[in-house]
């Protein structure tokens, strides 16, 4: 026995001296240029925008070319309207400052005179969203959970039954947006709570050992919760597995996550509902 574990040792010893330093040279094939699209309507009253841009290569460290010259329009089934593109933002569409979405309509955006491939034939694009209805938030409430060293977001909110609902949460400190990421935002579904009231839900962390993540006392922090989609709600989770951290280390490659564009383009198109709760945070734990 006892030889057999000094077996076990010398062999464990040899791989982790020699295992781990072979040189590894990945060459990655290199793929056709695709649009990516990146576009969202609320029922918040504010400029509204459809951002165009091209794929590029895994490894290429440079910020990716926007797409202007583009034909933009959006519907809800009643009227279609034309998005300009910026004078400061090459690639950007914007609708006018007061557009807004209305729950229970179905949104389409139209995207033309695009070449993406360079054929000479301009390309069309579309997408579309139903735009679901979000419960209004009574209150929010931060508690400080010790062990864990963070402040959690606790929500109170009726949760409406009888139908599978799917939340984003997001927040919000003073005017700035604090989650300006997906990867940063939370998205859950109602299978805990569906029909009952959500007295005072976990539903977001802030963490005291962050040091970019600093809050002074007396600003105010906003939750939005936003009523999302099924398929949006997959794109989240999907999106946020792709980029964050995986383990094991030597999980598969990371891969285009399955967006709702047509003509085989990149990115999605949703529509959906936001409500919000604020309250002052103080420090005291």
């Amino acid at each position: 026995m006892k030889q057999r574990i000094y077996i076990l040792i010398s062999i464990t010893a040899f791989m982790l001296a020699y295992g781990c330093t072979e040189e590894i040279d990945l060459k990655l094939s290199n793929t056709h240029t695709r649009l990516v699209v990146e576009g969202i309507v609320t029922t918040d009253t504010t400029t509204h925008f459809v951002h165009l841009s091209l794929s590029g290569d895994y490894f290429l460290n440079e910020p990716l070319p926007s797409v202007s010259g583009a034909t933009v329009s959006l519907s809800d089934g009643i009227k279609t309207s034309f998005l300009e593109e910026s004078h400061d933002l090459p690639g950007y569409y914007l609708t006018m400052p007061d557009y807004y979405g209305v729950p229970g309509r179905t949104y389409s955006i139209k995207i033309d005179n695009v070449d993406i491939n360079n054929d000479g034939i301009p390309e069309t694009y579309t997408a579309e969203s139903y735009l679901n209805p979000v419960t209004p938030v009574d209150s929010i409430r931060l508690e400080y959970e010790e062990d864990l060293d963070l402040w959690k977001v606790l929500l109170y909110a009726d949760e409406p039954g009888g139908v599978t609902n799917y939340y984003m949460f997001s927040l919000i400190v003073n005017d700035t947006l604090y989650t300006d990421q997906l990867n940063e935002v939370t998205v859950a579904d109602d299978r805990f709570i569906d029909g009952n009231y959500a007295n005072g839900v976990w539903v977001h962390s802030i963490y005291e050992d962050d040091d970019s993540h600093v809050f002074q006392p007396g600003d105010t922090l906003t939750l939005r919760m936003s009523g999302i989609g099924k398929e949006y709600y997959k794109y989240v989770i999907a999106l946020q597995d792709e980029t964050r951290m995986h383990i094991p280390l030597f999980s598969g490659p990371p891969a285009n996550l399955p967006g709702n564009i047509s003509n085989g383009a990149l990115g999605y198109f949703s529509a959906f509902s936001n409500s919000y709760g604020s309250t002052i945070f103080t420090g005291e734990k």
